[in-house]
C-alpha cells in the first residue's frame, strides 16, 4: 500500500516551495531510489497545470553529486563536459525540484580529490543560472531528501525510524502540511519585518558575551521555499564588527 506520507510530501513541494502554476516547465531531479516520491511528484505537477520532466538517474551517476563512475573514468574533458539537458532546464524552464536519495553515502570516499574537484566547473554553471534566474523571479527551486537506506544507516536508526524522522521534519504526517508551511512563511515574515532595521546584536550568557552589528543588513525568510524542510531567519554580521568571546565546552 502506497505511504500516504509521500503524496503530502509531493503536495509540499509543489504547492507550496515551488508553487507550480499552469504551463510551468519543471525539471524533477532525482536517483532511481526516489521513485515512490518522483511519481507523486509528477502527479502534483499534472494537477497544477504544469510539465513535468523528469530527470532520473542511477544512485552512481547522479548530477551535481555521486557521479562516482564518471569521476572515477572520465578523462578530464569528460570530466569538464557541462550536462547539456539540465543546462537547458535551468537556462529555460520556470523550476526544478531536486531529490537527494543516494543508496551510497560513502561512494566517493576513494574517489581522487583533484578528479572530483574537476567536476567544480560544470556543477558551477548550472549553480549560477539556477541563482541567476532565481534572483531574477525566474525560476523556482527548491531540494530536499527523500529517506533510503543509507541515510538511515548514517543516522544510525532503522529503516522505519529514519522515514518517521524525515516525515516528521518536513511535516508530512500534518493533516494539511501546506498549510502548516503557510503559517511558518508568515510567522516568519512577521520576525522579519521586526528585526528590519535594527543595528546591533549582543549574545550573553554562562558560555558566551558578544555584540555584533547588523546595521543595513538584510533578514531573509528561510521558510521552505528553496530548501525542504528548513524554518530559520538568517543574516551576516557587519565585517570586522563582532567583539567579545564564546567558550566551546
Amino acid at each position: 500500500m502506497a505511504d500516504p506520507r509521500v503524496e503530502k510530501f509531493a503536495k509540499v513541494l509543489v504547492e507550496y516551495c515551488t508553487r507550480i502554476q499552469p504551463g510551468d516547465r519543471v525539471l524533477i531531479e532525482a536517483t532511481t531510489a526516489a521513485e515512490p516520491l518522483v511519481r507523486a511528484i509528477y502527479l502534483k505537477v499534472l494537477e497544477a497545470g504544469g510539465h513535468p520532466v523528469p530527470l532520473v538517474q542511477f544512485p552512481d551517476m547522479f548530477f551535481p553529486q555521486h557521479e562516482d563512475m564518471l569521476t572515477l573514468y572520465g578523462n578530464d574533458s569528460q570530466l569538464d563536459f557541462v550536462p547539456p539537458l539540465q543546462k537547458l532546464a535551468y537556462d529555460q524552464f520556470e523550476s526544478r525540484i531536486r531529490i537527494h536519495s543516494t543508496t551510497n553515502t560513502r561512494s566517493q570516499t576513494a574517489i581522487d580529490a583533484v578528479r572530483a574537484q574537476k567536476r567544480n566547473r560544470p556543477t558551477g554553471v548550472i549553480t549560477e543560472a539556477q541563482m541567476r534566474r532565481g534572483a531574477e523571479g525566474a525560476f523556482k527551486w527548491v531540494t530536499t531528501l527523500y529517506p533510503t537506506e543509507a541515510y538511515a544507516q548514517d543516522a544510525e536508526m532503522s529503516f522505519a525510524q529514519y522515514e518517521d524522522f524525515v516525515y516528521r521534519a518536513v511535516h508530512a504526517n500534518e493533516d494539511d502540511p501546506v498549510a502548516f508551511w503557510r503559517k511558518v512563511e508568515k510567522e516568519q515574515q512577521s520576525a522579519v519585518k521586526w528585526m528590519e532595521g535594527k543595528n546591533q546584536v549582543v549574545l550573553r550568557g554562562p558560555n558566551v558575551d558578544l555584540t555584533l552589528s547588523v546595521k543595513g543588513r538584510k533578514f531573509n525568510n528561510s521558510c521552505g521555499t528553496h530548501n525542504m524542510p528548513d524554518g530559520e531567519i538568517y543574516t551576516g554580521p557587519v565585517e570586522e564588527s563582532v567583539n567579545g568571546w564564546v567558550r566551546f565546552t
